[in-house]
């Protein structure tokens, strides 16, 4: 005889999937924010699963600029291969042919004396400069096309986080506020980071206090232009790819400025500074402020004494990295810069908004096609964090006592790039579900290698206070040229480079063995305590 335990489960096996059941909710997903890492979400989510319901609720009517607009070769994968838009971003941005890099000295004035590293040849692997005002749109656009939802524009008054299949959200849109239910809620708001701000787990990376300020210009002279050539006879040598096609950097101790050029002509420029080191000119509008400072170099200069700042198109970020101590839980997920964000020196925000998207589509897809997803939360949530503070330690801490000394900047373009081409990018062109499910620097090589990473990166630091106090600082910025002849490939060939770097890193490690260096950086995460106060008895 059958009893009700029996009956109970044959109901359970029968009862229809979440993919076929009437809907408990509005929306599936829910995701805050409609530029890059909103726009790909909602695209892998419907391209896996096309009955998904997916909302996309964007603020702006018009997107905005970004801090930097390029890519390197991990975010130029996904952007390919994984979304498929090579023809639209060679059509619509510029191709993009490595990091080049200018040094000089506070005396020089000529730019034909600017140190310079770079590649020689063009990039093996797709790069661009975007333009991200026209990205975003174009990616939003498709999303919309393959049947997601898109609200604009319109502001998140409120919303609930109650678990899967529970979370609420309060929006209004044309003067409308509306209520909505949701099954997951993705947080892809950028900097805004909505979810992470109203749960109390964002947290400023106090320990790198950089800042930001860059806007578009007009009228910019490039470094490929006969008239260039004509004022820096040296940019007639050198290397056969186009200078300009790069994104070019002024490079200097406690700052660096990027130069990145437009489809349509104008060019993206501004200025990160570790406010330890280096101050900005802080007085004036935010693009002759820009202006100013990339003057004050002479390859710069060169570029930009006639060109014409367009200040509504100008932008200024006090204290540019943040991350989230979790990001990820019951009915909630977040990606892009909304989860973290880093430095731009080598152009790598976009990988891993990248990595984080896709592996919050995987998590997703598991939870909408029935799965227990708790599993993949609480490892989302140990692998996140773990990544961005190798990331951290890796590249970026007190990496900017050295940026304006060519020697060292030499030893580390080469050694944080070959690393980079050895693991990352090496990894998601060889299994792109995979590597873009995780995030970079995972597992036992990855820490090995963030581990060695950290180790030079340190060591060069404390190479570059040696300098300091020995007068040397910078003491090859002049009338050195490190061009590379071999680009940079995702195998084993970027090992090459990676021991030409260790070769440069060890001839300056000797060269200042028995020098005492300056004192360190201060740590702003460290709170040094008032001196007590003696009081008489």
């Amino acid at each position: 005889m059958r009893g009700s335990g029996y009956d109970a489960a044959v109901q359970v096996m029968v009862s229809p999937s979440p993919a076929t059941s009437s809907p408990a909710t509005d929306y599936d997903v829910v995701i805050f924010g409609g530029a890059f890492s909103g726009s790909s979400l909602g695209l892998l989510l419907k391209r896996a699963r096309p009955e998904t319901r997916v909302l996309i609720v964007e603020k702006s009517e018009v997107f905005d600029r970004k801090v930097g607009e390029s890519t390197s070769e991990v975010a130029g994968c996904f952007l390919t291969r994984v979304l498929g838009l090579s023809h639209y971003l060679s059509c619509e941005h510029f191709q993009k042919h490595g990091l080049r890099m200018w040094f000089t000295t506070p005396e020089n004035d000529c730019p034909n004396a600017c140190a310079e590293i770079g590649p020689n040849t063009q990039a093996r692997l797709p790069t661009f400069q975007l333009d991200r005002s026209k990205l975003d749109l174009h990616l939003l656009e498709m999303a919309e096309k393959e049947g997601c939802t898109v609200i604009r524009p319109a502001t998140i008054k409120s919303f609930e986080l109650n678990g899967a299949g529970k979370n609420v959200i309060v929006l209004k849109h044309d003067g409308e506020t509306k209520t909505l239910t949701a099954g997951w809620v993705a947080d892809c708001s950028g900097k805004a980071s909505l979810v992470a701000r109203q749960r109390g787990i964002w947290r400023k990376l106090e320990s790198h206090p950089v800042h930001s300020m860059w806007v578009r210009f007009s009228n910019v002279l490039s470094l490929d232009t006969h008239e260039a050539r004509t004022q820096a006879p040296c940019l007639k040598d050198g290397p056969s790819v186009a200078r300009a096609s790069a994104t070019n950097h002024l490079m200097g101790r406690g700052w660096w400025s990027w130069i990145i050029p437009l489809s349509n002509g104008d060019f993206s420029a501004g200025v990160t500074w570790d406010e330890r080191i280096f101050t900005p000119p802080s007085e004036g509008p935010v693009g002759e402020r820009v202006k100013q400072h990339l003057t004050s170099q002479p390859i710069g200069k060169l570029m930009f004494k006639d060109a014409a700042p367009t200040e509504n198109d100008a932008r200024i970020y006090k204290y540019l990295p943040y991350y989230s101590t979790e990001v990820c839980g019951d009915g909630w997920i977040l990606a892009g810069d909304a989860a973290g964000f880093m430095d731009p020196l080598y152009s790598q925000g976009l990988d891993y908004c990248a990595h984080a998207t896709y592996a919050a589509h995987k998590i997703l897809l598991k939870s909408l096609n029935g799965e227990c997803v708790k599993m993949a939360l609480d490892h989302h949530n140990m692998i996140y964090p773990q990544s961005y503070q190798r990331w951290y330690h890796a590249l970026y801490k007190n990496k900017y006592q050295y940026l304006g000394d060519a020697d060292l900047m030499h030893a580390a373009f080469l050694m944080d790039i070959a690393t980079y081409f050895i693991g990352p990018v090496r990894a998601v062109y060889a299994d792109a579900d995979m590597e873009y499910s995780t995030m970079p620097y995972n597992g036992p090589g990855g820490a090995i290698f963030a581990r060695f990473m950290a180790f030079y990166n340190r060591r060069l630091e404390v190479i570059a206070r040696k300098r300091l106090a020995a007068g040397t600082y910078g003491k090859n910025n002049l009338k050195h040229r490190h061009l590379l002849r071999m680009p940079f490939e995702a195998n084993t060939k970027a090992v090459r480079h990676l021991l030409h770097g260790m070769r440069v890193w060890l001839k300056v490690e000797v060269e200042t063995m028995f020098v005492r260096p300056i004192e360190a950086l201060p740590d702003p995460a460290v709170k040094t305590a008032p001196p007590p106060v003696m009081v008489k008895a």
